[in-house]
């Protein structure tokens, strides 16, 4: 609705173009009445209707679907309206009707022969036909720019519409083909979690299962989405760290706080969990003293989430594998939130810290 109103403006300010630069305009409605500025008045209406018939009918259905042939077609039928509707509409630039007037049998002379007629009167037909000519060539000339002008304008943003779209699916191919190099990421990290615990049979197993089973369910459901609930993003925060603390003993010293309600705020998926990953995967080791703390401050608009570990000594398989994990989060970043977050991370050798703010709105 905001957009129809802001061309319904749009429209009625062009309208006004032709009227207060008329030379018979004298701030009043009469100018209406004057023949010529009516034709143009006319004229100008038809090159805005052409405006927008030429840019949402004509070139997405035509035009891009290369029917060139039935696109032609339309703009030479819509000139020829342009040209001739304007002129037929206002009675003083009608084309002129052939009309010779009634004229009286001279009498001959007395040799019988019959007097010359006037040089005026002897090519009739040839005057009419020029003026008739004259008339048409200052129709079409008087069409022709106001309709090139019209159809290139209808063109140009065409164009840039054509060009901001294909930026948008590029952009939302290249998002979903991050989500799903995170997906399988994070679901091997976590089977890898279960087959430890299974190897040392624990009874935390049917727990980890469980919590298993609702970060599945929730890959499965919300992973084609762009936005979800921020309620549920946390839920499944909580569900990866349950499984994550299933495989550490008494020496982590692991801390949660969450302050802040999620209200109807939304966030990408997958945005948060990758940062939480590497500091379990570089800040704990049964035989240190680990620490790992997790932070999420929701405010009106926004989340900062902070997340803080010691850095031990882990031989590590597959790190390879988490710097794709954290690229790929990174750029998920970029696409869902550009301008709109702050990333800063801290090393110093002894600790790792990563402070993220998302503006969610």
């Amino acid at each position: 609705m905001k957009k129809i109103a802001q061309h319904i403006i749009l429209i009625l300010l062009l309208l006004t173009i032709p009227i207060v630069s008329s030379p018979d305009f004298d701030g009043t409605l009469s100018v209406f009445k004057v023949s010529p500025f009516q034709r143009e008045f006319i004229r100008f209406v038809l090159v805005v209707i052409f405006f927008y018939v030429n840019l949402n009918l004509f070139l997405p259905k035509l035009y891009s679907r290369k029917k060139y042939f039935l696109f032609t077609l339309c703009l030479l039928i819509c000139f020829g309206i342009m040209v001739f509707v304007p002129n037929y509409l206002t009675a003083e630039n009608r084309i002129p009707v052939r009309h010779f007037p009634m004229q009286m049998q001279t009498p001959a002379n007395p040799n019988g022969d019959m007097p010359p007629q006037p040089l005026g009167e002897r090519f009739p037909q040839e005057d009419f036909q020029h003026k008739n000519n004259t008339f048409y060539g200052q129709m079409i000339f008087s069409s022709l720019l106001p309709f090139l002008f019209s159809f290139l304008s209808s063109l140009f943003i065409f164009k840039n519409i054509e060009k901001k779209e294909l930026e948008r699916s590029k952009a939302k191919a290249e998002l979903l083909s991050l989500k799903y190099q995170l997906q399988p990421h994070f679901l091997f990290n976590i089977l890898n979690s279960i087959y430890s615990l299974a190897l040392l049979k624990s009874e935390d197993t049917p727990n980890g299962i469980l919590k298993l089973s609702n970060v599945m369910r929730y890959v499965v459901q919300e992973s084609s989405k762009d936005l979800v609930k921020l309620s549920k993003e946390i839920e499944y925060v909580k569900d990866y760290i349950a499984l994550q603390l299933l495989r550490t003993d008494s020496s982590l010293d692991f801390s949660y706080t969450e302050t802040g309600e999620t209200k109807k705020l939304q966030i990408a998926p997958f945005i948060l969990v990758n940062f939480i990953e590497n500091a379990f995967k570089y800040g704990f080791n049964a035989e240190e003293n680990s620490k790992i703390s997790v932070k999420i401050i929701i405010r009106e608009e926004s989340i900062h989430f902070n997340v803080f570990n010691n850095i031990v000594t882990r031989n590590i398989t597959d790190e390879e594998s988490l710097k794709v994990g954290l690229k790929n989060t990174l750029e998920h970043l970029q696409q869902v939130y550009p301008g709109k977050y702050s990333l800063h991370t801290m090393n110093n050798g002894r600790t790792y810290e990563v402070d993220l703010k998302i503006n969610l709105l």
